[in-house]
């Protein structure tokens, strides 16, 4: 199994960025399409980036200003089953670094690649919607 890795420096303290992760309403002024749900431990998110594709995430466990578990319960090809985690930690000069992890991948999974961009996509929409605020 493989895991997807990506991470950027976001000039913004960590309660900034978890706030802008964990709120829809917060969300819902960065992310794609719509956003519907809770983001609150058991319950489910659902993200329509575009007309005819979903994919909804449980909220496994949330650590305020450190980080945030989910799995994917719907979404195109192998989606379901996937668990993502953010990391928030301080990079000091008021930065805080984003990691994410996307766990579950098959080695030979042909849609890899492109979640991989979309990941880094989704990671620079928070960075510059978070550093405009």
């Amino acid at each position: 199994m493989s895991t997807l890795h990506h991470a950027t420096k976001i000039n913004a303290p960590r309660q900034r960025v978890y706030k802008a992760l964990t709120e829809r309403d917060e969300m819902a002024r960065w992310h794609l399409g719509t956003v519907e749900g809770k983001i609150t431990p058991g319950a489910v998110l659902t993200l329509t980036p575009k007309p005819g594709l979903r994919f909804s995430w449980r909220t496994d466990s949330l650590e305020p200003d450190v980080g945030i578990r989910q799995t994917c319960i719907e979404g195109a090809g192998t989606s379901p089953g996937k668990t993502l985690s953010f990391r928030l930690a301080d990079a000091g000069d008021g930065l805080t670094v984003v990691s994410l992890r996307d766990d579950g991948w098959a080695d030979d999974d042909p849609h890899m690649p492109f979640c991989n961009t979309h990941w880094g996509d989704v990671l620079n929409r928070l960075k510059h919607y978070v550093e405009q605020q």
